[in-house]
C-alpha cells in the first residue's frame, strides 16, 4: 500500500510561529500530529465504509468526520481504494490485537478456548464497524482483502494460538475431536457472526430484538457450550 506523498508538509502540520521551537521538538510534535491525523482519518473511514459500502462512501464525508481537508486524505493514503484497504486492515487489527492479549501458553486448554470464544463473541457483538465491513467486502468478492499482505500476516498468531490450545488439549486428553485450527476458528466465527450480520432479518422473523442484552448473554453461553461440547465429546471422533 503506497501513498502518494507531496514534498511539502501537510497544511495542518506546518509551523507558523514567529519563534520556532528547536528542530528536534518540531519533528517530534509533527510526528505526533501526523499519527493522530492518520488515525482520525482511519476511524472516520471505517465508519463511512461500514455504513455505505465502498461504492456509496464519499471522501468529503470522511474529511468532515475527521476534520481534515481532501489533500490530507491523498497525502496519507493516496486514493480511495488504498484508504478503504487501510480501513479494512485497521478493523482486522483491532480484533487481532485483542486476541494477542490472551495468555494461551500456560493456560488450561479448555479455559483458553473458552476465553477466545468469549472474546470473539463480545467483539463482534459490540464493535460498530467490523461485521459490516466484512459483509460489504464479501459482497465485492473479497477483492480488496486479496490485495492485502497484512491481513493474512495478522492472522498467523491467531492460528498459532489455536494450534497451541488444541495440541495441549489433545495431549492432556481434554479435547477428543481431531480438528484443525482453521476449521475450529471458522466454526467459532460463524456462531459469533450470524446473529450480528443477520440481526435485522432475524429480528423480523422471530419478532424480537437480537441486540437485547439478555438475549446476547444467553446466546454467548450457548455458543461457548456448542463449541466446547463438540471438542470435548468422545463420541464420533
Amino acid at each position: 500500500m503506497k501513498a502518494t506523498r507531496s514534498a511539502a508538509a501537510p497544511p495542518e502540520e506546518g509551523h507558523t510561529a514567529s519563534s520556532p521551537a528547536p528542530a528536534k521538538s518540531r519533528r517530534t510534535a509533527g510526528k505526533r500530529n501526523a499519527v493522530a491525523t492518520r488515525q482520525r482519518i482511519l476511524e472516520a473511514a471505517m465508519a463511512e465504509f461500514a455504513e455505505h459500502g465502498f461504492s456509496g462512501s464519499r471522501i468529503d464525508r470522511i474529511c468532515a468526520a475527521a476534520d481534515v481537508n481532501v489533500g490530507m486524505i491523498y497525502h496519507y493514503f493516496g486514493n480511495k481504494n488504498d484508504l478503504y484497504l487501510a480501513a479494512l486492515e485497521s478493523s482486522y487489527k483491532i480484533i487481532r490485537d485483542r486476541e494477542q492479549s490472551l495468555d494461551v501458553n500456560d493456560a488450561d486448554p479448555l479455559l483458553a478456548l473458552r476465553a477466545l470464544i468469549e472474546l470473539t463473541f463480545d467483539f463482534l457483538s459490540t464493535d460498530p464497524h467490523f461485521v459490516r465491513l466484512i459483509m460489504n467486502e464479501n459482497l465485492m468478492m473479497g477483492r480488496t482483502a486479496q490485495r492485502s499482505a497484512t491481513i493474512p500476516h495478522m492472522t498467523r498468531p491467531l492460528l498459532d494460538s489455536l494450534r497451541t490450545i488444541l495440541k495441549r488439549g489433545q495431549k492432556e486428553k481434554v479435547f477428543q475431536k481431531n480438528i484443525d485450527a482453521e476449521n475450529l476458528y471458522v466454526s467459532i466465527l460463524g456462531l459469533c457472526f450470524i446473529h450480528v450480520s443477520n440481526r435485522h432479518t432475524l429480528s423480523s422473523m422471530f419478532q424480537r430484538d437480537f441486540a437485547e442484552p439478555d438475549w446476547l448473554a444467553q446466546r454467548r453461553l450457548i455458543v461457548v457450550d456448542v463449541v466446547t461440547s463438540y471438542i470435548t465429546d468422545k463420541a464420533g471422533k
